[in-house]
């Protein structure tokens, strides 16, 4: 799938943002998520995942400082696939082995 000219100039929004506090972290993850990912346990240490509307990954319950600011694939996020992570300079998408287990599209409460 090509990368159409948005995704070309993504950049992560969110990927560095610092928090006062966790009540301060928890309220605006649950403004920003549109997606909660939870992944099939196949011994990864990542389980979780809470992503905006334009794809970035807001947080990741482990490792974050790896996951945070990637950008997936929404249009081919299904429940039962690997997830898809666009590379922007490669004009191309990374498969994950992190097949997708629950995708709930709504915002979270906390």
């Amino acid at each position: 799938m090509k990368i159409d000219e948005q995704k070309q100039k993504y950049k992560a929004e969110y990927k560095d943002l610092k928090f006062k506090s966790k009540q301060e972290f928890d309220k605006w993850l649950v403004e920003k998520t549109k997606y909660e990912i939870e992944f099939v346990d196949n011994g990864q240490d990542c389980l979780k995942w809470f992503i905006d509307n334009g794809g970035e990954v807001l947080h990741s319950e482990k490792q974050s400082s790896i996951w945070n600011g990637e950008l997936v694939d929404l249009y081919s996020l299904r429940v039962g696939k690997n997830i898809e992570i666009m590379e922007v300079e490669k004009q191309a998408n990374r498969v994950l082995d992190f097949v997708v287990k629950t995708k709930v599209g709504k915002k979270l409460t906390k």
